[in-house]
């Protein structure tokens, strides 16, 4: 039977497991297996009355280790985690990097336009971006640059923040040494200059913590959450403060709250289970009966919180969460509250990883938001990294972005929404931005802002969807382009950027964006507005004859016929993105006459883009289809490939009896070209049919198409002629001519080969 219910458990089917531990347990006689047994499978089935009951008989028979209660924490990390899932799409970071919350350090810019702290990055393993998800499996920080502009820019916007990075690095190689004394007088000297950063205030409390001065450590640890409310390092230090100082209940909400920003902490797991033990299992486990009226002579929260439906009078009022509803509602408005946080720049440790007293994983500081609860005190902060305390390492936790994805209260009913507990006070939501305008936007003296900081080295303007190489150097994406179109450098430095090029990244660098939005937006305005006259001016390229249309010089094409081509030259290279960015996805193509591509046919094809396959070095394919058939009427030339005013050929149309006699003369075309692609060698037809085609149907009306059906310029597309014929035909205005002149070609053919 505990095998069915084992196998009941593992496939995730908890209620029948529960039913089979009861059956056992009532058949068989208690054993502290079976009800561990039993309060797992209530714990995960969301039934934690229950499964407190179940806990409570385990430890009355035997002695049960912490670790034993690990499915416990799963189910409540169940109820209160949050799915961080495109939370932060919204959110627009300038200087702030979204590992650490801090002011960027050493930025850099990753192939998703997102920048972070070099640290920050070299210390998560997941090469996810932790803002849009986005997972660079080939992603090697260590080729990376930082990004010049926004070092630039932070060192000279940013000056005291800048020398409190220096005095934390003072201070954090103090840190390594152990000399936690002299650490602590380096991050205060750093906190006087800024105030806010909550990574100072963070590694100054773990420092505080280590030399055993909890008190002290508890103070930062109380700003540091009022500062970085979303930041779920805050509530796993400030869990650790109140658990060394025997404060279980409180440790326990905190552990939760950081749980519910990021469910993989697995410090936050041990401690929680290390706390839960300590609250079940008070008295000796030798004194059953004591242990029954635990609840009585040991109040906790837990025991609270199992009083059928959680109305009972409070016997206790100085308990710090009286219900299971006001423990969900302390994580809901820690949630809610940091969705509208506005995060302000200043170095802090990212998430989940144990590193030394680095950068971001030093203890810092960010902007504030008033946070004053009148009765409930669950903000509280203390680093307590016993694991790796030996070598001075600090435990992360790692950060993710916040949804609700699933809400369960203790009894394992489905509230339709949490209940907000009265004795909650935050600060009110209307004095916060809202998470579409979120940024961390300051305020900048006038006279450090200059435009010429923001301009593009190659084309001299102000920078217009700004990308970022991995040599650091932002450039417009156009400007970028247009460079690589002839070598594989970067403009500036000469590195390579065959991989940059390769990977096709197009990701405008966010950080640089918002700046210019924010800071240079009558600027960046005046340079859209340029940049959408220039895109209006390549769109109108072909609309009637009073604009041109871009050329391409290569072969001769044929209305509704496939080219595919090969682009390797810089200049069409050009011409074909700017016929993608403009949107009409279409150019002429004309045939060379002679070694000089500059004069070409006075007849031509337009050929709409149908698809784009672009090789690593910059090379690629086009899939191109023969649209309107045009006249030049006038050459041109515009950045490095050929232009033409053109007007466009339409077949002259008849009627009557006129009409009778071409739809009879098409009939009589149309089976002798199928007869005569019939006989031909099933080679040369496979081949045939693999570049064009099969022969296209017969169009119900054949003047429908200004150029006519699209089987007969099929059969001129196949047909074994010498190119000027086929060009003499394309200039042809007359669909009944053409009819004649295939008529001509295929008559001669099959007398030719004596069928």
């Amino acid at each position: 039977m505990v095998d069915l219910a084992r196998q009941a458990f593992s496939t995730n089917n908890f209620g029948l497991a529960a039913e089979i531990y009861e059956r056992t347990i009532k058949e068989n006689g208690p054993k502290m297996e079976l009800y561990l047994g039993l309060a797992d499978s209530f714990a995960r089935g969301g039934h934690f009355q229950k499964a407190f009951e179940a806990y409570s008989h385990a430890f009355r028979f035997g002695k049960v280790k912490p670790e034993k209660l690990k499915h416990l924490v799963t189910g409540l990390i169940e109820t209160v985690k949050q799915d961080t899932t495109n939370q932060n799409m919204n959110k627009k970071c300038m200087f702030t990097c979204w590992l650490c919350r801090s002011l960027l350090s050493d930025p850099v810019t990753i192939p998703c336009g997102h920048t972070f702290c070099r640290k920050c990055l070299m210390k998560d393993s997941s090469k996810a971006c932790r803002i849009c998800g986005v997972v660079h499996y080939r992603l090697k920080v260590a080729s990376l640059k930082s990004n010049i502009l926004l070092t630039h820019v932070i060192e000279k916007w940013f000056v005291d923040e800048c020398e409190a990075n220096r005095l934390k690095s003072e201070g954090n190689n103090y840190f390594e040494l152990r000399d936690f004394p002299n650490a602590i007088i380096y991050y205060s000297k750093a906190i006087e200059l800024v105030p806010k950063d909550h990574l100072l205030l963070s590694n100054r409390c773990y420092a505080y913590f280590l030399l055993d001065k909890a008190a002290e450590a508890l103070q930062d640890a109380d700003n540091v959450i009022r500062l970085r409310p979303d930041w779920p390092k805050g509530y796993f230090r400030q869990g650790c403060a109140l658990y060394g100082l025997n404060r279980y209940e409180e440790a326990v909400v905190s552990f939760l709250q950081c749980l519910a920003l990021d469910a993989t902490v697995a410090s936050a797991k041990d401690y929680l289970c290390k706390i839960l033990h300590k609250i079940l299992s008070h008295l000796p486990s030798d004194d059953p009966k004591s242990l029954v009226r635990q609840q009585y002579v040991n109040p906790s929260i837990l025991h609270k919180l199992i009083s059928s439906n959680f109305d009972t009078a409070q016997l206790f009022p100085n308990l710090t969460v009286s219900t299971i509803h006001h423990l969900q509602s302390i994580i809901s408005e820690t949630i809610t509250t940091a969705e509208n946080f506005s995060v302000s720049p200043g170095p802090s440790p990212s998430a989940a990883q144990a590193g030394c007293c680095e950068q971001e994983d030093a203890f810092d500081l960010d902007t504030g938001r008033e946070a004053a609860h009148t009765v409930i005190r669950c903000h509280r902060l203390r680093d307590l990294s016993i694991q790796s305390v030996s070598n001075g390492s600090l435990p992360d936790v790692s950060v993710t972005t916040c949804s609700r994805k699933r809400s369960r209260n203790f009894s394992g009913q489905c509230p339709s929404s949490p209940t907000r507990s009265s004795e909650l006070k935050y600060m009110k939501p209307d004095s916060l931005p809202t998470a579409a305008s979120y940024n961390d936007a300051k305020y900048i003296p006038q006279e450090l802002l200059t435009v010429e900081d923001f301009e593009c080295g190659l084309c001299y303007r102000l920078f217009y969807v700004p990308v970022t190489t991995p040599s650091g150097h932002v450039f417009c994406r156009q400007c970028l382009d247009r460079c690589l179109d002839h070598t594989t450098s970067c403009p500036l430095c000469k590195s390579s950027l065959v991989e940059y090029l390769a990977e096709r990244r197009q990701a405008v660098t966010e950080s640089v964006q918002t700046i210019l939005e924010t800071y240079f937006d009558r600027e960046y305005e005046e340079r859209k507005k340029t940049h959408e006259e220039e895109i209006l001016e390549l769109t109108r390229m072909g609309s009637d004859v009073k604009h041109e249309i871009p050329v391409f010089v290569c072969t001769l094409s044929f209305p509704t016929i496939p080219c595919p081509l090969h682009i390797f030259e810089p200049r069409y290279r050009l011409m074909i993105r700017q016929c993608m960015e403009s949107g009409t996805r279409q150019f002429g193509m004309c045939v060379a006459l002679g070694d000089d591509e500059n004069n070409f046919s006075d007849v031509g094809t337009m050929l709409e883009i149908r698809d784009v396959q672009f090789f690593p070095d910059g090379r690629s394919l086009l899939d191109t289809i023969g649209g309107r058939r045009f006249k030049v009427l006038e050459r041109g030339h515009r950045d490095g490939y050929n232009t033409a005013k053109v007007e466009y050929l339409s077949d002259q149309k008849v009627e009557g009896e006129q009409l009778t006699e071409l739809q009879q003369l098409e009939e009589e075309m149309y089976t002798l070209s199928k007869s005569w692609f019939d006989d031909l060698p099933s080679m040369h037809k496979q081949r045939i049919v693999k570049h064009f085609g099969a022969i296209p149907p017969k169009d119900p009306d054949p003047q429908a198409s200004p150029n006519g059906p699209s089987w007969h310029w099929w059969v001129v597309a196949v047909l074994p002629l010498d190119p000027r014929v086929q060009m003499a035909l394309v200039t042809m205005v007359s669909f009944k001519e053409r009819l004649l002149a295939i008529k001509r070609v295929l008559t001669y053919l099959k007398k030719k080969s004596g069928k």
